[in-house]
């Protein structure tokens, strides 16, 4: 017996050795990792996946079956996994269902590492691109603020970061021969290709010219969609500007490539790659038609031929629960639209300030049609739009071979082809850059082995105080006092909570035997009090995973397949798409409008005596009209309803585009600001310091500001309608329409007379019914509680 347990302990030890002189010598192979079956095997999957007759994406109800809660994780360790590369099944253990086998996760962590480890020009990296390891696009850990209970890890599960609002008067460039674009922030990764990290480039020493965004760049790992849009033809156009351009202009859009490693890339293979410029209106012959700027109507944005400049910033989220969103019945998802408003609320705060038939909000669906002719291998899934910022994507593989392609410049045979360089005849500045290294440059287990991991990704656990709230024998029953578990169940009803029915569907063994007839979303029905629920659904059904019969998951697929399947999962998000609050001149001024400062109280409730701070003003229009390569039916002012799980521990920045920000960086010099209003004072400065603040200042910007009130508008500093500065009600970019910068002829946003009649236009006017978003009956709703009941719900939203 002692010699057989000697010879185990030798052969473990061997095992041990062997992985970690091989993790030495090679890091990208490490202890556990399994490999994926033969390119053609998984190629054959692929052509099943896009074949629209066999539908692989369209999931089923679950037709009867039993409906368990979903795993979720410890929420003390989620996605604490350290800021370097993910190689071990200890660090998986921190972001995947906890009953996964060994055997998947293994196979797993070729997509882990992938994501997490930077690459090299070598390998085919980045002639044009954004980042150098696709977690450069989630690293809102390391900006964030102490003491908040938020990640410090760098994974799927984090965020693109945001120090400062970006200012295209800066990041435009020019596309002369010795221009390029400017990055919005040069170093926000501290890893390096080497594994090596320099933690220094978090200081603000490293970075303090970046973080004056009224007169540099800004800070941000958000990145730039840029095009010409015509909504007066049809169907609409979209000019991404690229070699598809139909104005045969390539520009190289839609993307734009700013952080190219352009010393390594000189270094080993003599390029000059520069960051992409923007074309300015002049030199673009969609807006300054046959080359005159005269046939561009400054005041309209718009050109002779109906073209005009559309510039959108988008940020990576964080992937939590990808994988039960992609298993959501599709009669679920479509049944959740009311394009005509039919369908109301009943709520005992509802107001009268709208006429809306029922509670004004009309989410759609979004429809991905073919990208490409049947029969390519670049083909993507077609149908309901689950996936994206804009519900642009019916299957997740869409955005991990477009991340690898549009933020590394990296292909595979998913998706084949080099990103685009800017033709050197229009736009000469990348004339010395090329793409060196063959393609592809990645094998198609990559994309499937990430596609796994996603897939896998959990939620954590709430926090305690909800916890509680769940766990008591009638979580309805309200607690006394304002502990916080009181306060957290008073968040959860105003939300429009049912709690009961919502702990039978999240807590093991709640479920009564057969059923608790409540409603299946755990929408209190008979109350939606404020009503967030309307948008933001707390419980989503999943059906059979369409992971079933992936190969690239090995024989104990069954393990995902289960954590995946007929679930009650706490998604928070309908999965369509609404429209946001709309400023016309913002919306269609050719560049987004310069960053600029206003001084602000830090009240937060308090009347006097709160210290003030220069902050950066959030923009409060959503809508703009640039989009990636599949569109799909979105317009420009609609965007997903984006779910909830671990905001909580994810923390800021918020938004579509990372706007709401809050950072350490920062935070004590110039934060974000904006106002808000509840109902003992409107338009109260909110100076977003802490994650509290940033949650509130992100519910806030769910539509435009209140109109300001005689006798209630705020006046402390930084009070009233957030008009920006301006001359005559016209505010003035840097940028110039002939793009030089504080030049003769600078790009303007002309509010009118009243500015704030447009940004905070009064409830009774025409331009409210039209401008305001669709949920402007849940935040006049919001904006009648008591500062302490926004509170309340701000608890709640913090122990997801």
């Amino acid at each position: 017996m002692r010699k057989q347990r000697r010879f185990l302990l030798l052969i473990v030890g061997l095992s041990l050795g062997l992985s970690v002189l091989m993790g030495y010598i090679n890091p990208q192979k490490v202890f556990g990792q399994i490999a994926l079956p033969d390119e053609e095997t998984l190629f054959a999957r692929r052509r099943n996946e896009v074949n629209p007759d066999l539908r692989l994406f369209e999931v089923q109800p679950p037709n009867g079956r039993t409906l368990r809660p979903v795993e979720r994780i410890r929420r003390d360790t989620f996605g604490d996994v350290g800021f370097n590369s993910i190689t071990t099944l200890a660090q998986l253990d921190r972001l995947v269902y906890p009953s996964l086998p060994n055997s998947v996760k293994e196979r797993e962590l070729e997509g882990a590492t992938f994501f997490t480890t930077p690459n090299i020009v070598e390998n085919g990296f980045g002639s044009m691109a954004m980042q150098t390891r696709c977690a450069g696009c989630h690293l809102n850990n390391l900006e964030s603020v102490p003491n908040e209970g938020l990640l410090t890890g760098t994974s799927t599960v984090s965020r693109a970061n945001r120090t400062t609002p970006t200012n295209f008067s800066f990041v435009s460039g020019s596309t002369g021969v010795n221009g390029g674009g400017r990055a919005p922030g040069s170093d926000l990764d501290p890893v390096e290709p080497d594994g090596t990290a320099d933690l220094s480039r978090r200081s603000v020493a490293v970075s303090t010219a970046e973080l004056d965004a009224v007169n540099n760049t800004g800070r941000t790992a958000a990145f730039t969609v840029f095009g010409d849009f015509n909504a007066s033809a049809s169907p609409v156009i979209f000019d991404a500007l690229n070699a598809t351009s139909p104005s045969g202009q390539d520009f190289g859009g839609f993307l734009q490539h700013v952080r190219p490693p352009s010393d390594r890339l000189r270094e080993v293979f003599g390029l000059d790659c520069r960051p992409d410029a923007i074309p300015s209106v002049a030199e673009d012959r969609n807006l300054a038609v046959n080359g005159d700027l005269t046939n561009f109507n400054k005041a309209t944005g718009r050109s002779t031929t109906g073209f005009r400049r559309a510039i959108t910033e988008l940020a990576g989220p964080p992937y939590i629960g990808r994988g039960l969103i992609e298993a959501i019945p599709n009669v679920d998802i479509t049944g959740a639209s009311d394009p005509n408003d039919a369908r109301g609320d009943n709520s005992s705060i509802k107001t009268t300030l709208f006429q809306c038939s029922g509670d004004c909000v009309t989410g759609v669906t979004n429809t991905i049609p073919a990208n490409v002719p049947d029969g390519r291998e670049d083909s993507l899934a077609r149908g309901l739009g689950r996936f994206g910022l804009r519900a642009n994507g019916s299957e997740m593989m869409q955005f991990i071979v477009g991340g690898m392609f549009g933020s590394l410049s990296m292909t595979n045979r998913i998706s084949p082809f080099e990103q685009n360089i800017a033709n050197p005849a229009i736009a000469p500045y990348n004339r010395g850059c090329r793409n060196e290294v063959a393609d592809p440059e990645l094998p198609v287990s990559r994309p499937f082995s990430e596609r796994n991991f996603i897939r896998s990704l959990a939620p954590p656990e709430f926090g305690r105080d909800l916890l509680a709230v769940l766990r008591a024998k009638d979580p309805s029953k309200n607690l006394p006092g304002n502990n916080p578990a009181a306060r957290v169940q008073r968040g959860a009803k105003l939300f429009g909570i049912d709690l009961v029915a919502f702990s039978n569907r999240t807590i093991a063994g709640k479920m009564p035997r057969g059923g608790d007839g409540l409603d299946p979303n755990a929408i209190n029905q008979s109350d939606r009090m404020v009503g967030c629920v309307n948008c933001h659904t707390p419980i989503q059904r999943t059906g059979q995973s369409p992971a079933t019969g992936d190969p690239s998951l090995g024989p104990d697929a069954q393990g995902l397949i289960d954590a995946l399947s007929y679930r009650w999962a706490p998604i928070f998000s309908d999965i369509n798409i609404h429209r946001g609050p709309v400023i016309d001149v913002e919306r269609y001024s050719p560049i987004p409008r310069d960053p600029f400062l206003v001084n602000r109280a830090d009240a937060f409730g308090q009347s006097s005596g709160a210290a003030i701070f220069a902050t950066y003003d959030l923009m409060r229009n959503f809508a703009s009209d640039s989009f990636s390569n599949v569109r799909g039916t979105a317009t420009g002012d609609r965007f997903r309803t984006p779910p909830l799980m671990g905001i909580g521990r994810v923390g800021p920045p918020f938004m579509h585009d990372a706007r709401v920000f809050l950072s350490i960086l920062n935070r004590d010099t110039t934060p974000a600001g904006t106002v808000t209003t509840n109902s003992e004072v409107t338009n109260e400065p909110l100076v977003v310091r802490n994650v509290d603040e940033a949650l509130l200042a992100a519910i806030e910007l769910h539509d435009l500001p209140a109109p300001d009130e005689p006798g209630k508008t705020s006046k402390l500093t930084g009070g009233g309608c957030p008009v920006p500065p301006n001359v005559g009600g016209k505010y003035y970019n840097k940028l110039g329409y002939d793009g030089v910068v504080n030049g003769t002829d600078p790009i303007v946003i002309d509010y009118g007379a009243r500015p704030q009649d447009v940004i905070c236009p009064p409830y009774n006017s025409a331009l409210s019914n039209t401008n305001r978003s669709e949920a402007k009956e849940v935040m006049a709703r919001f904006r009648s509680l008591t500062r302490d009941d926004q509170r309340a719900i701000i608890a709640f939203l913090r122990q997801l």
